[in-house]
């Protein structure tokens, strides 16, 4: 019932090019992969029921993808980042507590107003309630306010 477009099973291709976009997805910052997956797995889903041709099958990936990142990209976007930005486990004092005392490194000047600065290997907005912190220096997580590290200068804690 399916053609076999290179010695590969096209209803297969469509469905494992879907998970390579999911994975892409999830080891690249952004929100847009996933729709091509949407794309890629709808095509795999209409060859299930239908022999449909290869430039149409690239026409369909095409279109289900553009038009379900134009028309859910902003509604996801928002459901995950209203979740971040709620973030629940940073009021966690067992899960903020494992942050504190330990070491950061200044990536931009850091004082009363948020600088940045490096907690393994991740970059945080931070910010001081004492002494400002130049590029470079180090410093130690005192506490986290929302998304934010409360740092002081490493020898003073």
């Amino acid at each position: 019932f399916h053609m076999e477009i290179l010695g590969f099973n096209p209803t297969l291709f469509w469905f494992v090019l879907g998970l390579v976009f999911l994975a892409l997805e999830a080891a690249t910052p952004g929100f847009f992969l996933i729709f091509f997956g949407i794309g890629a797995w709808a095509v795999s889903l209409l060859l299930l029921a239908l022999n449909i041709p290869p430039g149409l099958q690239l026409a369909i990936f095409m279109a289900v993808s553009v038009f379900s990142l134009m028309a859910l990209r902003r509604k996801l976007k928002s459901l995950f980042q209203g979740r971040l930005a709620k973030n629940d486990n940073m009021d966690d004092p067992v899960f903020s507590g494992r942050f504190i005392g330990r070491e950061v490194l200044v990536l931009e000047e850091v004082g009363r107003d948020a600088g940045l600065a490096e907690l393994n290997g991740v970059n945080w907005q931070a910010r001081t309630e004492g002494p400002v912190l130049a590029a470079g220096a180090r410093g130690l997580v005192r506490r986290i306010d929302g998304l934010t590290l409360i740092i002081t200068p490493k020898e003073k804690i």
